[in-house]
């Protein structure tokens, strides 16, 4: 009779354990979207910043970003003070190149997809070596683009969360199922 009750104990704790870390998985999907939305709205902010640096204080490009980076959160900041520094010593590359080869060494492996990246670093592409206007007018079809992409996000995240945390703790009922 205790045998079987400490089986019973332990089939349980580890049924338990499984729905705990299947659950606690689901958990952390559903973070990094919250994460990924929040970095987005981040830049949608900071966007903002560098269109009101370059309309009203005509700031040059590596100043501008030099600003901005000082009040961005982190996954931005060095991304923003590399490229401004880089711009700063010359070296004659582009702010498109420059922009690009930042954005894949700091913003891979963060809150961000490549999509995400991408749209980022087209906005690189495309600001620069244009007047105030032109750059006004870039800031501000990409700023209609990026809350395209977020409003998409934010409208997708609550049924994409409920299906992948159910997903979640389904597999570990399923799992708990075939161990008892």
């Amino acid at each position: 009779m205790p045998l079987d009750v400490i089986s019973f104990a332990l089939k349980f704790g580890g049924a338990v354990c499984v729905l705990a870390g299947c659950w606690g998985m689901g958990y952390g999907v559903c973070a990094g979207m919250n994460k990924r939305l929040a970095a987005l709205r981040e830049f949608y902010r900071l966007t903002l910043h560098m269109k009101g640096e370059i309309r009203c204080m005509s700031e040059p490009v590596p100043a501008m970003l030099e600003h901005t980076a000082q009040m961005s959160d982190p996954v931005f900041r060095d991304f923003l003070l590399n490229v401004s520094h880089t711009l700063y010593e010359g070296h004659g590359r582009s702010l498109a190149s420059i922009w690009s080869e930042m954005a894949d060494r700091h913003l891979r492996g963060g809150p961000l997809t490549g999509q995400d990246i991408d749209l980022i670093r087209r906005l690189g592409e495309m600001l620069g070596s244009r007047d105030t206007k032109m750059q006004l007018s870039v800031l501000e079809l990409f700023l209609e683009e990026l809350q395209t992409v977020t409003d998409k996000l934010y409208r997708e995240m609550d049924s994409q969360k409920k299906v992948y945390g159910g997903l979640w703790v389904l597999g570990g009922i399923f799992i708990v199922i075939l161990f008892i």
